[in-house]
């Protein structure tokens, strides 16, 4: 492997540790360029995706510590996590891509070292644009770009305009190994996605395995948040099978037995019926759950497309004269129909205390009590006055992030947990769920068109996976390998892949594989992850020190910002990071201005544009994008590295839902989501109109119900997995949440530790003791798709009947130091069942055995 001779001994950390004195001697010829003496640099983090503000120590042009901007607390981060504090090893790493790479080993695999040879850039651009070229020429899209991480330190504006100037629809993200299931289940449900709990204001905050104490989106926000709220009283219940670090900050851990959430959500759900602990006004007004639904499951409209509501006869719901129903079963041209308020009532009958008792593992009569509190904490009918202005009072919040959406049936779990919010009218009150902007995309109320053949290597939006708005990451190496058997009209040719890592970190991986030796394969990263080893071009990329970015943020209720990156230092004079090697192919595919085009549209610039017929610099790029965006003289972005501003209450609570579904015309919330039914509807008449034979169309029944059902508490694994008697679940940890190369940082492993470097086995004291093993001891997750091996963690914080492993760690690129590999690779031992809505990797629903290694 020779562009790391003379590292590959290396292999510890202490090794590691040594060579950054070679990193200290490159520094040298790139000093002349930073600032002399000890300056302090603000930047903004992106070792995750929470975006702190940061400011770094910078001694002659080296990096000597990294501290949260105390600025920024007042917008979002107050602190920083250890991947934060540490983030300067990435930039010193010694195992860093320094210069191009192009492989002399045709051969691919795992265990294949690719022979690499060291390469000049120009050699490597025209390599690459050979490629391209020729890809152009035949079909466009046959190029397949991915980009994990690399969305958010460059901007996936750049990638989505390249791609778009080149001409493949085949732009992928990682979003359904995240969250996916639970975006769209919000867009099903009120056409956008991305909601979040008011915690100034909440009373009562109920956690379905959102982990904002270790890793998470928005974590560095909500940490503070929830610890403010609870120090004014608000009641934190965290309902997972884990004891996470959430639970451990919880006044109450509820341990349900994993996949089991819509069951035990549905439950509530009755019991708030039954009790009359309903807001009644809220889902009147703002949602369609009084609108008629024929005995068809669809609802009842009228010649002119509009649902109708009953006032002691059908009249169009958004009759300003209408008195509407909330529940009741009518007639009306002699068909018998019901209020989508009245389908959802019936069909929790099943769902009484004692089934969830059954199915969950949580006493029956904890599911009464816990629904008498949210109906009192949830102050129906009340309101607060917050600067002047009087709002809806709900201060109930129930959220989730990954902990509903990563399963077979994320989007209808986490439907389950929004419908439960709007049982008791939390959707845009104080102290509820905010939405965002409820209603800025329409068009995701309604049916998917289930495209056959498709159009994308990914099948989104195809028949396959109908409403996935979000890129099915996952999919794409399984069509690479066999594009017929998915009725794509094209065999791919050429993938790049930047900052991400897809035969590593997806379920069942090892069959990322077999696609991925298909292609002609580049890899733009920092360091040779295990996507390098099916590459036969590797290019350098600089690290988020080392270059200019407009950063993304996260915006919370009360704070919006925009943000740069600006770098610090370059100790190996990589001359190129990404979005230069973006350029650099447009210009030589003779494609620049029709980039630029994309670029201004893919922006949203709209007063200040990025111009055709000349080149931009990373740092001008930057500053044309913060012009647009802010207004501000960039000289304020190079010294302060944000801009922010507080949200005032009418857009934090009468903005959203207030303008985009009350009064005539308006969408409702679908409480209902009828546009399944006719989704399915779609996927039945495709499949047969096409002779499809790999879609089960009972599987897509159920998974397009237009409620959450008891069905969808019971995903493949739970139902065939005999002989497999412990449930599996993941986890993010801080040290690895979005990974950030953790694996190769010698100074967070060694001042952490082991809790750290190594992950482990989570085993419940007395099933490990029944299996005969010790802490510590190893042992085997076997399931039906693989076996993967690690050391035994006990303890008291997990049910008996589960067990829990945290993914990012067992690295096994050839690549990587010995010290990258410790712990256990789950990944390889997880069932892969795509939420068939949503294309979400199903990282919770495997079944498994564990033995004594």
């Amino acid at each position: 492997m020779g562009a790391i001779t003379g590292m590959t001994g290396m292999t510890g950390i202490d090794g590691m540790l040594a060579n950054c004195a070679f990193a200290a001697e490159q520094a040298k010829a790139a000093r002349a360029m930073l600032p002399a003496g000890v300056v302090t640099v603000k930047s903004t983090c992106v070792q995750c995706v929470n975006f702190c503000g940061i400011e770094a120590r910078v001694d002659n042009g080296v990096i000597q510590a990294i501290y949260p901007d105390k600025a920024k607390a007042e917008f979002y981060n107050w602190g920083i996590c250890p991947k934060g504090a540490t983030g300067m090893f990435n930039t010193y790493n010694p195992y860093r891509l320094k210069k191009p790479l192009k492989r002399t080993n045709p051969n691919k695999g795992m265990n294949e070292d690719p022979k690499w040879v060291e390469i000049s850039w120009d050699e490597a651009f025209q390599m690459l644009t050979e490629k391209l070229a020729k890809v152009k020429a035949d079909n466009p899209a046959k190029l397949i770009w991915h980009h994990g991480h690399g969305k958010y330190t460059i901007g996936d504006q750049f990638p989505k305009a390249f791609v778009a100037a080149f001409g493949t629809p085949n732009l992928i993200h990682r979003t359904t190994t995240c969250e996916a299931a639970r975006h769209i289940a919000d867009e099903l449900t009120f056409g956008y996605h991305g909601h979040l709990p008011d915690l100034e204001y909440t009373n009562l905050y109920l956690s379905f395995g959102s982990n904002p104490f270790e890793g998470e989106q928005w974590s560095r926000w909500m940490d503070h948040a929830i610890l403010d709220g609870k120090e004014r009283g608000m009641k934190m219940i965290v309902i997972e099978p884990r004891f996470s670090h959430a639970a451990a900050k919880a006044d109450e851990w509820i341990p349900m037995r994993p996949g089991k959430d819509a069951v035990f959500i549905l439950a509530l759900a009755r019991q708030l019926i039954d009790n009359k602990t309903v807001d009644t006004d809220f889902l009147l007004t703002y949602t369609n759950a009084p609108q008629l639904v024929g005995e068809d499951g669809r609802l009842l409209k009228n010649a002119e497309g509009k649902p109708m509501v009953w006032d002691g006869a059908a009249k169009v719901y958004d009759d300003p004269a209408a008195r509407a129903e909330l529940a009741g079963s009518f007639t009306v041209d002699g068909k018998t129909c019901r209020t989508a308020f009245q389908v959802l009532a019936d069909s929790l009958q099943d769902i009484t205390p004692a089934y969830a008792e059954e199915v969950c593992g949580v006493p029956a009569a904890r599911v009464v009590s816990l629904a008498k509190e949210i109906g009192a904490a949830a102050r129906i009918g009340s309101t607060l006055t917050i600067d002047g202005t009087p709002v809806r009072y709900r201060p109930v919040a129930a959220y989730t992030f990954r902990g509903l959406s990563a399963k077979e049936f994320g989007v209808q779990n986490s439907r389950a947990a929004l419908i439960l919010n709007m049982l008791i009218g939390s959707p845009d009150a104080a102290g509820g769920l905010l939405l965002g902007h409820a209603m800025g995309h329409p068009e995701f109320l309604e049916p998917s068109k289930c495209e056959y053949p498709p159009k994308r290597v990914d099948l989104a939006q195809s028949v396959y996976y109908p409403h996935a708005t979000m890129e099915v990451c996952q999919q794409v190496q399984y069509t690479v390998n066999d594009p017929k058997a998915y009725g794509l009209g094209y065999q791919p040719e050429v993938q790049i892949f930047f900052a991400t890592n897809r035969p590593f970190s997806t379920s069942d991986a090892l069959r990322q594989q077999d696609g991925m030796k298909k292609t002609w394969n580049c890899v733009i990263d920092i360091v040779l992850t295990e996507t390098c080893q099916f590459a036969d071009l590797v290019l350098p990329d600089r690290t988020y020190l080392e270059s200019w970015h407009f950063s993304p943020t996260r915006s919370t209720p009360g704070t919006k910002h925009s943000a740069i990156r600006q770098p610090m230092a370059n100790p190996y004079n990589i001359p190129y990071d990404a979005t230069m090697i973006l350029w650099e192919m447009t210009k030589r595919l003779g494609i620049r201005d029709a980039y630029v085009d994309q670029l201004n549209k893919k922006w949203g610039l709209k007063k200040v544009l990025f111009e055709k017929g000349r080149d931009y610099t990373t740092k001008e790029m930057v500053e044309v994008i913060w012009a647009d965006k802010t207004g501000k003289p960039f000289d304020y972005a190079m010294l302060n590295a944000f801009t922010g501003k507080k949200v005032g209450v009418k857009d934090r609570y009468l903005h959203s839902i207030e303008e985009g579904c009350k009064g005539p015309g308006k969408h409702r919330i679908k409480l209902y989501a009828d546009q399944l039914i006719d989704s399915y509807a779609n996927v039945v008449k495709t499949v047969k109109a096409n002779g499809i034979k790999n879609i089960d169309l009972e599987q897509y029944r159920v998974a397009f119900l237009p409620l959450p059902a008891k069905e969808h508490a019971f995903p493949t694994p739970h139902r065939e997995a005999k002989g497999y008697p412990l449930y599996l679940i993941t986890h993010k940890r801080m040290y690895r949440n979005q990974s950030g190369y953790m694996a190769e940082n010698a100074m967070l492993n060694r001042a952490i530790g082991a809790d750290a470097a190594e992950n482990t086995i989570t085993v419940n004291t007395a099933t490990a003791r029944a299996l005969g093993l010790k802490d510590g001891a190893t042992a085997v997750v076997e399931t039906r798709v693989g076996k993967a091996r690690g050391k035994v963690k006990l303890t008291e914080g997990i049910r008996p009947d589960t067990i829990a492993v945290s993914y990012s760690y067992g690295q096994w690129s050839l690549g990587m130091p010995a010290s990258a590999r410790k712990g256990i690779w789950i990944n390889q031992a997880l069932e892969l069942h795509p939420d068939r809505i949503a294309g979400m990797n199903s990282f919770n629903d495997t079944k498994c055995k564990l033995t004594k290694a």
